[in-house]
């Protein structure tokens, strides 16, 4: 690259490296309206009228004419997403005030979200010629976005038609530069991080084909994902194991869901992408079934095939005989050693059951093909005879006759209520989560919650801020429940699905499969370790497209494989390392840049950073108790806007199958180093240091 003569003065003027100097630029204008509505913009109005093809008057060949037919009324320009006003400094647009009357008493204002508050600026519009207006971003209020632009009557009558021209968001002549300090603390007492931090879930409709195939199987190993739930969300609940497996429904048995046996993922599917991909499953059981069936498939899974321990007749009179049984099935399929899935889940969603099955608790929307919205009867079951549904205990306990060393976790809820409030909505579900708190006690393994924070389109400053305070305002709730209804036990709690929406058909602006994503779900990822949570699933490994274009998956499946820019989340932070230690940064965490630390080895420690923002950020980066730096790398993936739905890995557009793309090397010299995070970018910075220099602190001291 050839260093520009503005570039230089830069350079000279800041004092910065000329890496940093490269990374510098300048966005284009956008054009909202020129002759013409540009693409990716919308027009509507209210009290008004208006023509996007007038000719006369016009600056070129076609102006917008405008008529207030009320008062108050308004023209809107909308686009999505948002514009990042870091990179824009004003708005500017010609008016013509029309041929009659007096001149128009008008008010511009920006909003950042879908109905926000107005930031405004009022102004008049001579008539009989075009005058040009100019407003400032800092005029404007200084919103963080640009989601819509207006041009309102300011006036409580009808005005007479008046035209609009060359609608322009002006870009800033070099972007802001933002500049912070961070602090690495490695002489504090590290923090476990677990492994199960980086889990997906595979879903069954995904077919044998696709379970299958080499690229889909390279792109999951290189993935450094570690946990992969299955056999996929609400089809969980009906998914019969062993009719699956067979191909064949049968009674006796749960069935292979409606019409799946033909054509779903079976067992035997699941077991052989395990083993193409080095993961570990964790297995989401029918409450459908009955607990035996559910302890010959533990069998299934993990037994010996010489095991002649009985399982025995389950409540239905299925005959569902020994542990070594089940497990030679499975050799019959080509696994002779038991695949030791060690954590199950009860069900699914069971609190959304549809009312038709699951009782008068259960709202009119539900979902789940399941038979109870009362936590109470979850756990401890319902009914007698052969019309019993067995709870959560009853499954855990036939389960764990199998192996004893498998964890079952129970359907939870992230808000618990307490145990008398009803199911009264979709934001609570209140009562579920207390009551199974309550009544599984020191029984529950584990607590498993979806706390997907998006059921409608928000901000995309809303979205970036979100992970700094829900996972705080979750763990916080559900530890006082726990400390009311479990006597102060705090079982785990464990994120089994996640992603950026709740409901793809929300997901308009295809937000899940763009760049915003991965820089949320970077975040999410940091805050979750923070916040000690032990299993934390993305949704989904790969979904299929929704009629709306958005695609839940890290890979699409109707697309090559293609990796979403939240795919490369995880190589990330696959090489984070172990524990986690204490990093501060003196820009805002919510908006700005996040930053997380690690330890890797005894001589390397981790530095994760996400920009959030449309500009470079030279940070100043002090490392205390880790002795002197050598040198460095660094991963990097980079996106060219919030909205982009392909980044670089590395630098490379198309980074090889098992991303063997390098690091770029990064030069270190004692505690003090300086590096510019590209704009809309994840860095992972690996420090290293002389290994004969014993660290600082380690662990607390221990006094005998």
């Amino acid at each position: 690259m050839l260093l520009r003569p503005r570039h230089l003065a830069l350079l000279l003027l800041l004092g910065f490296g000329f890496r940093f100097a490269e990374r510098a630029y300048a966005a284009p204008d956008v054009l909202v309206f020129d002759d013409a509505l540009s693409a990716g913009w919308t027009a509507s109005a209210w009290s008004t009228t208006y023509a996007l093809n007038n000719t006369t008057p016009a600056l070129g060949s076609a102006s917008i004419a405008v008529t207030y037919t009320s008062g108050w009324g308004g023209v809107i320009f909308c686009t999505n997403p948002p514009l990042d006003t870091t990179l824009y400094d004003a708005i500017t647009l010609w008016v013509h005030g029309g041929t009659s009357g007096s001149a128009r008493q008008l008010r511009f204002f920006v909003q950042e979200v879908d109905y926000g508050p107005p930031l405004s600026f009022d102004f008049t519009a001579p008539t009989n010629q075009w005058t040009p207006f100019t407003f400032t971003v800092g005029a404007l209020g200084n919103p963080a976005e640009i989601k819509c632009l207006s041009v309102m009557n300011n006036t409580p009558n009808a005005q007479p038609t008046f035209y609009v021209d060359e609608i322009r968001i002006r870009a800033r002549s070099v972007a802001q530069v933002l500049t912070t300090t961070i602090a690495v603390r490695a002489d504090v007492t590290p923090t476990a991080i677990s492994p199960y931090l980086r889990a997906s879930n595979l879903p069954a409709w995904l077919g044998e084909a696709r379970l299958n195939n080499t690229t889909f199987q390279a792109r999951t190993r290189a993935s450094g994902l570690t946990l992969l739930r299955l056999p996929g969300g609400s089809w969980s609940n009906t998914y019969g194991w062993l009719s699956c497996e067979l191909r064949q429904n049968a009674p006796g048995r749960q069935d292979c869901g409606t019409g799946w046996e033909s054509w779903a993922a079976r067992p035997r599917d699941f077991i052989a992408f395990l083993k193409a991909t080095g993961m570990e499953g964790l297995w989401v059981v029918s409450p459908m079934g009955t607990s035996k069936e559910a302890a010959a498939l533990v069998a299934y899974f993990n037994g010996d095939i010489n095991d002649n321990r009985t399982i025995g007749v389950d409540i239905r009179g299925t005959d569902w005989y020994t542990v070594g049984h089940w497990a030679r099935l499975r050799a019959a399929a080509g696994y002779t050693d038991p695949i030791g899935i060690r954590y199950w889940e009860f069900g699914n969603e069971v609190y959304a059951s549809k009312p038709s099955t699951g009782g008068s608790l259960c709202q009119s929307w539900g979902w789940e093909d399941t038979w109870t919205c009362d936590g109470y009867e979850y756990v401890f079951g319902k009914g007698s005879g052969g019309a019993r549904r067995e709870g959560y205990l009853e499954f855990r306990a036939a389960m764990k006759a199998v192996d004893p060393t498998i964890q079952l976790g129970a359907v939870g809820y992230e808000r618990a209520g307490t145990p008398n409030d009803g199911q009264s909505s979709w934001q609570t579900f209140a009562g579920w989560g207390a009551r199974v708190i309550s009544a599984a006690g020191s029984d529950l393994d584990f607590y498993s919650i979806h706390p997907y924070p998006f059921v409608s389109p928000p901000s995309l400053l809303a979205a970036l801020a979100k992970p700094h305070t829900h996972f705080f305002s979750i763990v916080s709730d559900l530890h006082n429940a726990f400390d009311v209804y479990a006597n102060g036990r705090r079982a785990p709690i464990a994120v089994t699905e996640y992603n950026l929406f709740a409901v793809q058909d929300q997901d308009n602006a295809q937000l899940m499969t763009r760049a915003i994503n991965a820089l949320f779900l970077a975040d999410s990822l940091g805050q979750a370790a923070q916040h000690g949570i032990p299993i934390f699933a993305q949704w989904d490994l790969a979904n299929g497209r929704a009629q709306n274009g958005t695609e839940y998956g890290l890979m699409h499946e109707d697309n090559g494989f293609f990796r979403a820019p939240q795919y490369y989340v995880y190589p990330l932070w696959a090489r984070f390392g172990s524990q986690m230690i204490s990093a501060t940064s003196t820009l805002s965490a919510a908006t700005q840049l996040s930053v997380y630390a690690g330890r890797v080895s005894t001589d390397t420690i981790s530095l994760m950073a996400i920009n959030k923002t449309g500009t470079p950020i030279t940070a100043t980066i002090t490392v205390s108790g880790f002795g002197a730096l050598i040198s460095g790398a660094v991963w990097e993936v980079r996106a060219n806007s919030l909205d982009a739905q392909s980044v670089t890995y590395n630098g490379s557009a198309n980074p090889s199958d098992a991303l063997s793309e390098p690091p770029a090397p990064l030069s270190a010299s004692g505690s003090t180093l300086t590096y510019a995070f590209p704009p809309y970018s994840i860095s992972l910075l690996h420090l290293h240091r002389a290994s004969n220099v014993f660290p600082r602190v380690w662990v607390p001291m221990v006094r005998r």
